[in-house]
């Protein structure tokens, strides 16, 4: 039997339809399922790292970048990493100096550029790159030796569709060289008032400092800038002593900058120096006394063609200070004066003054020896191409007698001392002089001679 009042079937579907529009309505649907929220813009995000310096061409470097996602996070996207020119480059083979790993995504490389794809992060979520990871056995990167600060320019796209855009900031490791402390410069004149410095530039030196200082330390001049080798002093003060310094300087604050090296010989520019020999005479016999030239530079040579002395009494004998020489017995001071100087090569003639200093020299008038001249031993011998003192024992030996050689001009002798007694003797003998017993000649002033053996070893 049918139902008095049956439902119409239509009316369940369509509730089925009208419940949740009636819930909705009445706001006692707490949710609903939607689209996914947008990733974040591609180039956005911050890539950064704790290396900031390392010293040029240094090994074994794990350098880790962490980049971290902004805001709306990465949907399988990717990020880029430049691996600056120099540095090992970037691989995926464990063994090698620029092995590279990742915490999220797969790693590629495309020559110098480090490639991670199918990265997924949430907002502040973070993706590590190890560069120069070891864990495979890996000797670890190797620094470029190219010196001062590099980018490694970070690219990043938040989907897979995404264009990779460079980020608003990469990361800045700096490359630094410990420069090598310079040698010490050379110093030549080339007027009374200039010198030149000559130095051997640092190679990796963007500028050289040339300091001057005088003798006693105090500064002159520093001139900065000069990586050629060669900087020409001017302004200086002929007779004062100076010296020279280099210091090698890197690139503004990218480089450290070195020690000051040794300092140069000092030098005096333009002003010579001419100093009386210390002449032993004895009484009645001329005075002949030589001048010699200092503060040539170590090419040139000068001679004193022209001078005068005056000489001062210093004992026994009281004598004024005259430009005639005095004839008694006793000991003088010669201070040369009014030279001429002629230097040699001529071309260099102009690099000194015409004005000189002088320095005097003690001049020994002895009486005459009744004490017979002889000469007895000689103690010590000579060496082939050395220089050596011997000594020469006797009697009569007064006014530092002139000694010659019976080998000539391959062997050279000088008195240095003489008491009388005992002759102080600079004997230098030229290489290739025959080895044997040779014969010294002891002259003196007065024309009396003697002669003695000597042994050449």
């Amino acid at each position: 039997m049918e139902p008095t009042n049956p439902r119409p079937k239509v009316l369940r579907p369509l509730g089925q339809w009208l419940l949740p529009l009636f819930l909705m309505a009445s706001g006692l649907v707490l949710g609903v399922a939607g689209p996914a929220s947008a990733a974040a813009a591609n180039g956005t995000g911050t890539m950064t790292t704790k290396t900031t310096s390392v010293t040029y061409g240094s090994t074994g470097h794990v350098i880790t970048f962490t980049y971290t996602a902004a805001t709306g996070g990465v949907s399988s996207g990717g990020v880029h990493l430049t691996v600056p020119t120099g540095w090992s480059a970037p691989s995926t083979t464990g063994t090698s100096a620029g092995y590279t790993t990742a915490s999220t995504g797969t790693v590629s490389v495309d020559a110098q550029t480090i490639v991670v794809l199918g990265v997924t992060l949430a907002a502040g979520a973070k993706l590590t790159i190890n560069y120069g990871a070891k864990g495979a056995k890996g000797p670890g990167a190797t620094a470029t030796t190219t010196v001062g600060a590099a980018t490694w320019i970070a690219t990043e796209k938040s989907t897979s569709s995404g264009t990779e855009t460079t980020l608003a900031k990469s990361p800045v490791i700096t490359v630094t060289q410990t420069l090598a402390t310079p040698a010490a410069p050379s110093v030549s004149l080339v007027s009374p008032s200039s010198i030149v410095v000559n130095f051997a530039p640092n190679v990796n030196a963007t500028t050289s400092t040339v300091t001057i200082r005088l003798a006693d330390g105090s500064l002159v001049k520093a001139v900065t800038g000069n990586t050629t080798g060669t900087e020409t002093i001017t302004g200086l003060t002929p007779g004062d002593t100076y010296y020279a310094t280099i210091t090698s300087v890197g690139n503004g604050t990218d480089y450290f900058t070195s020690a000051v090296g040794a300092h140069s010989v000092v030098i005096t520019p333009g002003v010579l120096t001419i100093t009386a020999r210390a002449t032993n005479v004895t009484v009645g016999h001329p005075i002949d006394i030589a001048a010699v030239v200092t503060g040539l530079t170590a090419a040139d040579r000068a001679t004193v063609t022209k001078d005068t002395f005056t000489y001062t009494g210093v004992a026994p004998t009281v004598y004024a200070t005259s430009t005639i020489a005095p004839s008694a017995v006793g000991t003088y001071l010669a201070l040369p004066a009014n030279a001429t100087v002629v230097v040699t090569p001529s071309a260099d003639q102009g690099v000194y003054a015409t004005t000189y200093n002088y320095a005097a020299a003690s001049l020994v008038i002895s009486a005459l020896s009744k004490v017979p001249l002889r000469a007895t031993r000689v103690i010590g011998g000579a060496w082939t191409g050395r220089t050596v003192n011997v000594t020469i024992i006797g009697t009569g030996f007064f006014g530092q007698p002139r000694i010659i050689s019976n080998m000539g001009r391959r062997t050279t002798a000088r008195v240095i001392h003489d008491t009388g007694k005992r002759l102080t003797v600079r004997v230098t003998v030229r290489s290739g002089t025959p080895r044997g017993i040779h014969v010294f000649r002891i002259t003196l002033g007065n024309g009396k001679s003697c002669n003695v053996h000597y042994s050449q070893f």
